[in-house]
């Protein structure tokens, strides 16, 4: 299957309706842990390409996110199109990327007058032109250059030993996961395969993988398309690594984070994330539950996990699962399950290094 972008001059590539699965009623003799999340259709927008957007870095002391002012249609649900956003930025201006729960120096709105966006806000001037992009308030000035900061894990080879879940030339370790049954095969996969790409088709079914593992180290690639985006890496099926559409945004749950597993006052807030259309990574260490002879539970779950190389959580425990996962209880071993909720995102290059089981 060959992957096309139309061409627009709107902000919006495409749209259709998405709509969420709503998890079943709990079982007789299940414990609940916290309201199930019921979501209503919404639209979906791809993104468009645009050399502006993403990450800049240079001289001055200071680097800046810019995002078209339109992008809030990938990251707010229920957006709807405004014309009047068409050819307008925004500039968000930090010290440095990447740092826990930052708050931006300045933020300026642009727009474009002939080949330029000029910029202003927070009693800052800026203007991008020829690939540069120079920012100044009073005897303070900055020029910057927009940079690719790629994560140093992307198109990482599988170690030695590693179980290799997809290479992109089959979707054969994987299957359609049961949607009331987590832990169940519902025969092949109905995801696209293309390019060494796999990508989730809406309401096609999440993914679980046919082998189980208990301590592991997991790498894979991903790369949102548009938005809303809500996907995510399921360890065991149990603990969620989200995966959402969330650059140059500075209110809402960041991309990475272990949502469904942790407290909010554990969310290391670091806003790490890569524009839409660039490929990211997710590196998790995970060291499974331990249990007695009973089967009683002794240590808890704990994940290290990095989103492009940045370290979001460092040994950190895992529990009590809420949501729908929390009807699973927890297990020694478990698969792996690439979530499909209802919008296209894509997946390479996903490996499992098995750990021994240390006590």
């Amino acid at each position: 299957m060959k992957h096309r972008w139309p061409t627009l001059t709107a902000s919006v590539v495409a749209l259709m309706l998405c709509r969420a699965p709503a998890g079943g009623p709990a079982k007789a003799g299940e414990k609940k842990s916290g309201a199930k999340k019921v979501e209503l259709p919404h639209p979906f927008y791809w993104a468009v390409p645009d050399p502006v957007r993403g990450d800049w870095q240079g001289k001055g002391g200071y680097v800046a996110q810019v995002v078209r002012l339109d992008d809030k249609l990938l990251s707010v649900p229920d957006s709807l199109p405004d014309p009047a956003e068409y050819g307008k930025y925004q500039a968000n201006l930090f010290r440095a990327f990447d740092v826990p729960k930052d708050r931006p120096v300045a933020v300026l709105q642009g727009a474009k007058v002939g080949d330029r966006i000029a910029f202003t806000g927070d009693g800052w001037s800026g203007q991008i032109e020829g690939g540069r992009f120079r920012v100044w308030k009073g005897g303070e000035s900055m020029d910057l250059e927009h940079v690719a900061r790629t994560p140093p894990t992307l198109g990482a080879k599988p170690p030695a030993g590693a179980v290799v879940l997809f290479d992109g030339t089959s979707l054969d370790a994987w299957a359609k996961m049961k949607e009331k049954e987590w832990l169940v095969e519902d025969g092949p996969p109905k995801w696209n395969l293309f390019g060494g790409v796999m990508e989730a088709v809406p309401h096609a079914g999440s993914l679980i993988s046919r082998k189980r593992f208990g301590d592991a180290r997991i790498h894979l690639e991903f790369r949102t398309l548009g938005g809303p985006t809500n996907s995510g890496l399921y360890i065991q099926n149990r603990y969620e690594v989200n995966i959402n559409e969330m650059y140059g945004r500075l209110d809402g749950n960041p991309c990475g984070g272990l949502d469904n597993c942790t407290p909010s006052s554990a969310n290391p807030g670091i806003r790490c994330s890569r524009p839409p259309l660039e490929w990211q990574t997710l590196d998790v260490e995970f060291r499974a539950p331990r249990f007695d002879d009973t089967g009683k539970k002794v240590k808890s779950a704990r994940a290290t996990v990095r989103l492009n190389g940045t370290v979001l959580y460092k040994d950190q425990e895992l529990g009590p699962v809420r949501l729908n996962a929390a009807r699973l209880g927890e297990a020694a071993t478990g698969p792996l399950q690439l979530q499909e909720h209802g919008m296209p995102v894509q997946f390479r290059n996903i490996w499992v290094l098995e750990e021994e089981r240390k006590h």
